[in-house]
């Protein structure tokens, strides 16, 4: 029952999103053409889609502790990882999008939920080498692959934070003391969403960019999308289905655009 809603939820963004054509604000534009739209691919992005095929081929079994969706440290249960970078991990369509808003906005302090097993972190933190990639995961066996995946693409600017984000967040934010992107892919439930998203806000400075993944996985998730997109400090929001982007600029106009991408 689930996964028909979600087809009926894409069937409706089919019939509401729009073509980069029909984007005329100067910014969005320019977002749309040279971001969304850019199919440049280089060195760093082929390397982290060689380790995904790597790690798509990985026998190892690995315990998992996920505190997101309902789930509790007491229902740990073992998955391949294999199975999560097949399953779990943004695949490179996504992946690479993330990058390219990196290179394009030049984020300095970048806020990451929901490492996982650090292929969304790679794209995050290759495409600023000068950008620190704060990232939260809340399963040590994960994280411990995903540090491994960061030497062996030799990353030095991404740090993982371990445990429930409840727990870690605010702790996290007030050292690094501001955030100019944040990513949020973890513990995808309305109200934890809509927290996340309050309490990065105090941290926010005009040009940070918010993204959030799975906007409409859930009815909960696409009550929080609703929420953000109506905040007083949200101006543009883009909604491309499996993930949501908004910008708090106050010298764009509050609008919301939905873009087949």
């Amino acid at each position: 029952m689930k996964n028909l809603q979600l087809i009926l939820r894409y069937f409706k963004y089919l019939l509401t999103a729009k073509s980069k054509h029909s984007a005329q604000a100067p910014f969005l534009y320019h977002f749309v053409t040279k971001v969304l739209n850019e199919k440049k691919e280089d060195e760093y992005c082929k390397a982290i889609e060689q380790l995904r095929i790597a790690l798509c081929n990985t026998e190892q079994i690995i315990q998992i502790t996920d505190f997101g969706a309902g789930s509790s440290i007491n229902n740990a249960k073992k998955r391949k990882v294999k199975d999560i970078a097949k399953n779990s991990a943004k695949n490179a369509k996504f992946g690479q999008l993330l990058y390219r808003i990196c290179k394009e906005f030049r984020p300095k302090n970048i806020i990451e939920l929901g490492t996982s097993l650090g292929i969304s972190t790679c794209y995050l933190a290759k495409a600023n080498l000068d950008a620190e990639v704060f990232t939260f995961e809340g399963c040590p066996e994960t994280a411990a692959i995903s540090n491994t995946n960061f030497k062996k693409l030799n990353i030095n600017n991404a740090v993982i934070t371990v445990g429930d984000f409840k727990d870690t967040l605010t702790t996290k934010l007030e050292e690094i003391a501001g955030v100019d992107l944040a990513f949020i892919d973890g513990n995808h439930q309305e109200k934890p969403t809509i927290q996340y998203f309050e309490e990065i806000l105090k941290f926010a400075n005009n040009n940070t960019i918010f993204i959030f993944d799975d906007i409409h996985w859930s009815s909960g998730m696409e009550n929080a999308w609703h929420y953000i997109k109506a905040h007083p400090k949200t101006t543009l929001t883009i909604d491309l289905f499996f993930v949501g982007i908004v910008f708090i600029k106050s010298e764009l106009s509050k609008e919301h655009f939905t873009i087949r991408f």
